[in-house]
C-alpha cells in the first residue's frame, strides 16, 4: 500500500497589465496598477488596509509588450 496521497488544486492569476514603450512604462502608469493590484490582493485575501503584506504576494513580471503585476488565489480542488 503506497504512503502518499496526490492533490490537484486550481490556481487563478490576477494580472495587471501595463503597457510598454520604447521608453519603457510611465511611473504614473505602473503606480496606479500598483495600487489597484494591492487593493484587489487585500479584497481576496481579507486583509486589512494598513496589515504588512509578505514581499511575495504580489509580484512584478514583463512579457515582450508589458510589466505585469500579478497575484495568485487558489480556488477549490479539481474534480478527479
Amino acid at each position: 500500500m503506497a504512503d502518499f496521497t496526490t492533490r490537484t488544486t486550481q490556481v487563478t492569476h490576477h494580472d495587471w497589465l501595463i503597457p510598454v514603450g520604447p521608453q519603457g512604462a510611465p511611473a504614473v502608469e505602473v503606480g496606479k496598477a500598483w495600487t489597484a493590484a494591492e487593493r484587489a490582493y487585500r479584497e481576496a485575501h481579507g486583509i486589512a488596509p494598513d496589515a504588512p503584506i509578505h514581499d511575495d504576494e504580489v509580484t512584478f513580471h514583463h512579457d515582450d509588450e508589458h510589466i505585469v503585476i500579478r497575484f495568485m488565489t487558489k480556488g477549490g480542488r479539481c474534480p478527479k
